[in-house]
C-alpha cells in the first residue's frame, strides 16, 4: 500500500472508531478509490496511561507503543497519529523511534485557541488526571501566552467518573452531565475556549454535541489535520498529465 498514514489507536477502541469515522466523513470522496489509505493499529492492550503517569501502576505503556511505531516503520507510513491524548506523554520517545512524523494532537488543539483578536485566552481543559498532571496541554497553551483553567477537585472527579465509568466502561454518554462539565468552564469560569483533551470526551461530543465554536475537540482537530496532510501527500505524488 502506497501513500498511507498510520493510526495508533485502541486507547480506547470506541474513541478510535469515532476518529476513523471523522477521517472518512472529512474526506471529499465520491468513489471507493477517493478515500484515504490508512493503517489502523487498534492496540487495546496498551496499559492505562493515567495510572502509570500517576504512579498507580508500574505497567509502562511505552514498550507497547514503541512496538506499534516499529510496525508502522516496517510498513512505510508517511506519517502517523496517536488517538489518545494522555499517550502524548510518551511522544518524545515515540518520535525518536519513528521513521515518519507524528502529528502532535495537544499542540494542534492548543493552537486553535489563539487568534488575532485574543492573544491571551483563558483556556479551560477537560482531561484525565494523567493528562493534567503531566502538563501535556499546559506546556503548549502557556508557551503561546494563554492561561490554563482547570476544574475544582470535585468537578475533576466528576470528569474522571464520566470518562471512565460512563463512556469507557458502559459506552454511555449522559448529555446533561457532559454539557454541565463544559458549562462549568465555559460559562461559570468565563473561559474563552474549552479543550476536550480526552478521546472519550470526543466520543461524547460526537454523540451529544455541545454546539459552540469555542469548544475545541482535540480529536476532531487531529482528524482534520490528518486528512489535509494525507490529501496533500496524495496530490504531490500524482503524475502530471500533458
Amino acid at each position: 500500500m502506497k501513500n498511507f498514514f498510520g493510526i495508533i489507536g485502541g486507547m480506547g477502541t470506541k474513541a478510535t472508531e469515532t476518529f476513523i469515522k471523522a477521517i472518512n466523513d472529512l474526506t471529499p470522496a465520491h468513489s471507493d478509490q477517493e478515500y484515504l489509505n490508512y493503517l489502523v493499529i487498534n492496540d487495546a492492550q496498551v496499559p492505562d496511561r493515567t495510572a502509570y503517569i500517576l504512579g498507580k501502576s508500574t505497567d509502562n505503556p511505552l514498550p507497547t507503543l514503541l512496538d506499534d511505531v516499529t510496525k508502522l516503520n516496517a510498513c512505510g507510513a508517511d506519517f502517523a497519529v496517536i488517538t489518545c491524548n494522555t499517550a502524548h506523554y510518551f511522544l518524545p520517545q515515540l518520535e525518536q523511534a519513528a521513521n515518519f512524523p507524528i502529528l502532535n494532537m495537544p499542540q494542534l488543539a492548543a493552537q486553535q485557541c489563539f487568534n488575532m483578536e485574543n492573544k491571551q485566552p483563558r483556556v479551560g481543559l477537560l482531561a484525565t488526571n494523567g493528562t493534567i498532571e503531566a502538563h501535556i496541554y499546559q506546556q503548549y497553551i502557556e508557551s503561546l501566552g494563554g492561561e490554563v483553567v482547570l476544574l475544582e477537585p470535585a468537578w475533576q472527579k466528576m470528569t474522571m467518573q464520566f470518562i471512565y465509568d460512563d463512556v469507557k466502561d458502559n459506552d454511555f454518554v449522559d448529555s446533561t452531565k457532559y454539557h454541565t462539565l463544559i458549562n462549568r468552564l465555559l460559562i461559570d469560569a468565563h473561559c474563552d475556549y474549552v479543550i476536550l483533551g480526552c478521546t472519550e470526551l470526543s466520543v461524547a461530543q460526537a454523540r451529544e454535541p455541545y454546539p459552540s465554536e469555542f469548544v475545541i475537540d482535540a480529536q476532531a482537530v487531529l482528524a482534520q489535520t490528518a486528512v489535509t496532510r494525507a490529501l496533500a501527500n496524495r496530490h504531490s505524488t500524482q503524475p502530471l498529465h500533458n
